[in-house]
């Protein structure tokens, strides 16, 4: 029963009880009968007025109540005249401004956070309290290779994804440059922030992979030229001095003659090999811009596996061809392209020659739509995770006698093209 009602019942019983008290004292007489009941009517009329006017801010109150429980900030009560009941109306009135500015100003800045993390070409990842995937932006989806909906709500180790578990093991307030795909670098960062009262971590995402290559083509690039001009110019020099000696071994003595020519031969040609192996690395400064016309990288490749069919076959390596039909030209330098699979079906082979076993090399070709793929796969023993982080590093090689440029090769023109590649194990070994 409400409190109002309450006081109505206990007014009218209040009120009951004097009047029958009234008719038992003044039955006889009628005149003052009258008058105490006419004044009881005015007193209990008298007692609903006020006590209406006493609940209307109750009243008032409630529907405020109601208003903020509902989240409407956007109601206000005007004045009803009554000093008490319009300065708690004011209060009310200012009190629902405060929250309406506040909220308003709360979702403006929460739309330009989410169209900020929407546009952002970094990477956002959050986490919620219990260290689970609460919101991913799209760089972070393109970068990661997940769709949002299909992380939300996971932990970051149970995505079966490189770049999550490599951010699965950041320590909190730490960055770390994290390789995906055999050639992209990812540096993540790790922090935190206070939601509602509640620690949170977030999660940072930029790829360096562009100027990561930038960096290190000037550093090479200056390099190479700084040892190329400085060989170049001893090498043609000592050639040139060697070449005048060979001149007098004809007046030596016959028993002298034979050991001095043949110890400048052998100072020439390891002049020679010096130059040519500076020469090496030359090539890969004075790469030339691809010179663009349509042909077909599939069938280029088909040709360049035959240029190792007589290795293959001593190896007991079979090579194998899985070609979607109708696959199109594309714009490319033959010539380049030709180079790119020289190495790669080199560096194939060797790694199956490695393993001392019979081995396959399989060329795919695919096309899904508007985007079309060569893939090179073979079944030697795959990439170390040592190898792994060093994939593309100018001058890296696990060969004795290697020199660590055919990969450095491959990345200049495939990036000259403007081709998306990567190189990295296939799920079981090579």
């Amino acid at each position: 029963m409400k409190l109002r009602l309450k006081f109505l019942i206990y007014l009218a019983v209040l009120h009951l009880v004097f009047a029958l008290c009234a008719v038992w004292f003044f039955s006889d007489n009628r005149v003052w009968l009258i008058a105490v009941e006419i004044f009881f009517v005015v007193s209990f009329g008298t007692g609903v007025y006020l006590l209406k006017r006493y609940f209307d801010p109750l009243r008032l109150i409630q529907s405020g109540a109601h208003y903020i429980r509902d989240g409407e900030f956007t109601s206000r009560f005007t004045p009803t005249g009554q000093q008490d009941v319009d300065g708690m109306l004011d209060v009310y009135n200012s009190m629902v401004d405060r929250l309406r500015e506040e909220r308003i100003r709360n979702e403006e800045q929460e739309l330009l956070l989410n169209k900020v993390l929407e546009e952002s070409p970094g990477g956002v990842i959050t986490l919620d309290v219990d260290g689970r995937i609460a919101t991913v932006n799209p760089a972070a989806e393109a970068l990661m290779g997940i769709k949002k909906d299909d992380a939300i709500g996971r932990n970051l180790a149970d995505l079966d994804n490189a770049l999550a578990d490599g951010l699965a093991q950041i320590s909190q307030d730490s960055s770390k440059l994290i390789p995906i795909s055999g050639r992209k670098r990812v540096r993540c960062r790790k922090g935190s922030f206070m939601d509602r009262g509640f620690p949170r971590q977030f999660l940072l995402l930029d790829e360096l992979t562009d100027e990561l290559h930038q960096t290190e083509k000037r550093a090479y690039e200056k390099l190479i030229r700084m040892m190329s001009h400085e060989v170049n110019n001893t090498s043609g020099a000592v050639q040139s001095l060697l070449q005048s000696s060979l001149g007098y071994a004809k007046q030596l003595r016959d028993d002298d003659r034979e050991d001095f020519a043949r110890a400048l031969e052998v100072a020439i040609q390891r002049t020679a090999n010096l130059d040519k192996f500076m020469s090496g690395f030359a090539n890969v400064v004075r790469l030339p811009q691809p010179q663009l016309q349509p042909s077909n990288p599939w069938r280029i490749a088909q040709q360049t596996g035959l240029l190792f069919k007589d290795r293959c076959e001593a190896a007991d390596i079979t090579w194998k061809e899985e070609l979607d039909p109708d696959l199109p030209d594309v714009s490319c330098d033959p010539v380049q392209l030709e180079q790119v699979l020289v190495n790669v079906i080199k560096n194939a082979t060797e790694a199956i020659e490695s393993t001392g076993k019979p081995g396959e090399i399989t060329l795919t070709g695919s096309r899904k739509g508007r985007s079309c793929s060569l893939s090179i796969s073979d079944t030697g023993p795959g990439l170390s995770p040592e190898v792994q982080k060093h994939l593309f590093t100018p001058f890296y090689t696990t060969r004795e006698n290697g020199q660590g440029i055919g990969l450095t090769m491959v990345q200049e023109i495939l990036l000259a093209h403007g081709f998306d590649f990567s190189l990295e194990n296939k799920q079981g070994k090579g």
